[in-house]
């Protein structure tokens, strides 16, 4: 954790549970059009402060967000991913069609996301409030279980699955989501080494033009879970080096430490500079760090950058999403300037 960074991941921690207690959240100006993850990931990273604070005001929040969420459960178990539920971002649009197709179809990555929620709210808290919605949700989950491959499979089908550059790449959510729920269902442990594995050649087949937040997740994913295995101490840090961090090509010349964007529709841009895959690839660096105890990256100018642009988008309990690269302006207020910030400042995700 960056302990001298605690202060502003409590005023992130202080703001947005109060939106959620009292109004419940509406992001006000986010980069994309938002989906249904986002919430269950705001929690998450509440439940990994309250781990560090104790403080109860979190844990409040934080059961706004479940109940929230249970309100959009479908009658089947699972989350529709609701694009465009509070209306389409300042940069990334998507269609009508879209909006209606993702409102009513469920989708695996905000199940996965809403399901870990109330999970470790269950097992930090022993309070089994939304246990019958858990049940309802893992019968629903389970269905999708694909013994042959290892993974379950997409319940969004069609044009509306284009909305992720690649869809394995969000599997990662769905194996945080059976390591949480096997504590509770001890059952579930079957899927957890098959998953894993799937993530881990998922990882394998990323490349320089990959989503720079879930290419840094998936090398920190490996590395909290290996240590120091070989593949840890070569073919991780080799990917952070060159692809994920150091020499990213996702770099923006001229403005240090910042790094652009990859989505399913525009393809990589440079001209805006985002706070998502910077984070991603600090969380590379961390944890590789934290899991080989060294402090090769840490130590570089390119880490030095890249922290110190994530925190020059902080203002007043929020981090902005993204900057304009040609006015140098900053703008978007939206949910990854609330939950990336505490992964970040908490080295968790």
């Amino acid at each position: 954790m960056k302990k001298h960074l605690l202060s502003f991941a409590t005023a992130i921690g202080y703001r947005i549970s109060s939106e959620y207690i009292n109004n419940g959240y509406f992001p006000k100006e986010p980069w994309g059009c938002e989906g249904q993850i986002y919430p269950s990931l705001i929690g998450i990273s509440l439940i990994e402060l309250y781990k560090v604070t104790k403080d109860d005001f979190f844990l409040r929040g934080i059961k706004a967000i479940i109940e929230s969420n249970i309100t959009k459960q479908s009658s089947s178990g699972g989350w529709p991913l609701y694009i465009g539920l509070n209306g389409n971002g300042v940069k990334f649009h998507v269609s009508d069609e879209i909006i209606k197709i993702t409102s009513i179809v469920e989708d695996l990555p905000p199940t996965a996301a809403a399901i870990r929620l109330i999970a470790e709210y269950q097992l930090i808290t022993e309070d089994r409030s939304y246990s019958k919605s858990l049940e309802k949700a893992f019968s629903y989950l389970r269905t999708f279980w694909n013994s042959e491959s290892g993974v379950f499979d997409e319940m969004l089908k069609g044009d509306a699955l284009k909305l992720r550059a690649s869809p394995k790449d969000y599997h990662i959510y769905v194996y945080q989501c059976v390591e949480s729920l096997q504590k509770i269902y001890p059952e579930v442990e079957e899927y957890s080494k098959p998953l894993y594995l799937s993530v881990k050649q998922n990882f394998e087949q990323m490349n320089a033009d990959t989503y720079p937040l879930l290419y840094g997740m998936h090398a920190a994913l490996i590395a909290k879970t290996e240590g120091q295995s070989e593949y840890v101490k070569t073919v991780v840090k080799e990917r952070i080096l060159e692809e994920i961090a150091i020499k990213s090509r996702f770099l923006i010349p001229g403005l240090p430490g910042a790094l652009g964007h990859h989505d399913g529709l525009r393809g990589i841009c440079l001209d805006e500079g985002h706070l998502r895959n910077a984070i991603g690839a600090a969380l590379a660096m961390d944890f590789y760090e934290n899991a080989t105890s060294t402090d090769i990256f840490s130590c570089s100018d390119s880490y030095t950058e890249i922290t110190n642009w994530i925190q020059s988008m902080y203002d007043d309990g929020k981090y902005f999403e993204y900057v304009d690269v040609k006015s140098r302006m900053k703008f978007g207020d939206g949910s990854a300037g609330y939950f990336l910030p505490l992964f970040w400042i908490l080295e968790c995700f």
